[in-house]
């Protein structure tokens, strides 16, 4: 299926949502995390009650009183570790991946061949951004199972991530054609968009939603996603509609909840925006939702509201860097955008660019070397993003920007007019000062 689009359209190969970890790359959070300093038989003791409301928490009561009653169940273990992957999705807290990773390798203890446990230390690893490692787990478990889907995914993730969309392509066309269903179709529909293929798409992304999961949470990923390329594409209402009728399946969804934040932020419903944004913040406090309710309180007039978000930002930062987590891209953008610690953020985005050379870090380095004054490294560095043809407004007003500074006004207009044509509002903040930059060339082009 990706294939067959990608003869199609040749000119969209490429040299980034994990896709069913989080948009792109890694997710940020709000709550603690540790390195593992426990042993598997302490998980017995989670005291989960199997009347919980989460189906996820119900899963992880029963799997622990069946191994109370066998603890030598290596695919008990391992069916253990998935269910507290699952509840980390749902509530972006990685304290259930490092349960979910001791788990894993006690299954792995019992059973040295189990190849869903190795997935699992797969997808583990893979959330922390220790992608070798990823692929190493991955690779062990398709030697054992070659025609593996999860596997197949996992690799397709860490390529993804580490830039190497050629490869990407390959795993997710393997796992499409070994299993069908919402993690191929949507690992592969996320794909597909970061090719530029919109309309395919969309397609492969609603087969992913109608193919549903055993989950509220993956379907509510998949909707979400869904929105986010309507809304990225400038389909406002379409993707309104989308976000109410799956918030009405699901109101606590977090992923949602962020998306129609955009949406309402997009139309100008600051209100309705920032009530949505709190809503998620109430979920999880992730980064994204984070910022965004700040940056809406600062364009309202609520500054003191928005002192508190920016604050809350710079502790989540602070705990990301005390646990060793690799890489904060947002925070780059978030100091970049700001004009604060500059030198800092050129520092992290350059580290974090050699490890993951993708379209979204080539993009946050060329733009934090604007920021710094360093313009000739910040055009060579966005021509590294522009060549996937992306759909994002924020890469096409970052290059119309960098081009403008640099005296290109053609290439600086040309990219400034794409970013307002795909969606006018694509920022509360930036679609502005886009407007208005497009305006001054347009003006100083006709007086030259």
């Amino acid at each position: 299926m990706i294939a067959m689009v990608k003869r199609r359209a040749r000119t969209f190969a490429l040299a980034s949502i994990v896709v069913v970890f989080a948009t792109i790359g890694f997710l940020y959070q709000f709550a603690p995390w540790a390195p593992r300093s426990h042993a598997a038989a302490e998980l017995l003791n989670d005291e989960r009650s199997p009347t919980d409301a989460s189906a996820s928490d119900r899963l992880i009561a029963s799997w622990i009183e069946k191994l109370k009653q066998n603890p030598q169940n290596s695919d008990g273990w391992t069916s253990l570790g998935d269910a507290y992957l699952q509840k980390g999705r749902e509530t972006l807290d990685f304290a259930y991946y490092d349960r979910a990773q001791t788990a894993f390798e006690k299954a792995l203890e019992l059973r040295s061949t189990n190849v869903p446990a190795m997935i699992g230390m797969a997808a583990v690893t893979g959330s922390r951004h220790e992608f070798e490692q990823s692929i190493d787990w991955a690779a062990k478990a398709t030697k054992l199972d070659p025609g593996n889907a999860a596997a197949l995914g996992v690799l397709g993730d860490a390529a993804l991530e580490m830039g190497d969309y050629e490869k990407a392509y390959h795993h997710y066309q393997k796992m499409i054609d070994a299993r069908p269903d919402l993690a191929s179709y949507s690992r592969g529909a996320h794909l597909l968009y970061l090719s530029g293929d919109v309309r395919k798409a969309l397609w492969l992304m609603e087969k992913a939603v109608a193919a549903g999961a055993p989950y509220a949470e993956n379907t509510a990923w998949c909707q979400a996603q869904l929105a986010l390329m309507l809304w990225g594409t400038g389909a406002l209402e379409a993707a309104e509609q989308t976000l109410v009728k799956a918030l009405e399946q699901t109101p606590q969804n977090q992923h949602l909840l962020v998306a129609m934040g955009k949406v309402r932020a997009s139309k100008r419903d600051y209100p309705a925006a920032i009530d949505a944004y709190k809503k998620a913040v109430a979920i999880a406090p992730q980064h994204e939702a984070v910022r965004a309710l700040g940056e809406l309180y600062r364009l309202t007039g609520q500054e003191e509201q928005a002192q508190q978000q920016f604050a809350l930002l710079e502790r989540i930062h602070a705990m990301n860097k005390a646990h060793g987590v690799r890489g904060d891209m947002q925070m780059v953008r978030f100091y970049a955008d700001h004009d604060i610690h500059l030198d800092e953020a050129v520092k992290l985005a350059e580290e974090e660019f050699a490890l993951r050379p993708n379209v979204f870090a080539a993009d946050t380095l060329a733009w934090t070397y604007y920021k710094a004054g360093r313009y000739d490294d910040a055009k060579k560095t966005i021509a590294k993003a522009l060549r996937h043809r992306t759909p994002d407004a924020n890469i096409l007003f970052h290059a119309g920007m960098i081009y403008a500074k640099t005296g290109d006004r053609e290439a600086a207009k040309k990219h400034l007019y794409q970013a307002l044509s795909l969606n006018p509002n694509f920022d509360p903040v930036h679609a502005p000062i886009a407007a208005e930059a497009l305006k001054s060339l347009g003006a100083r082009a006709g007086n030259s």
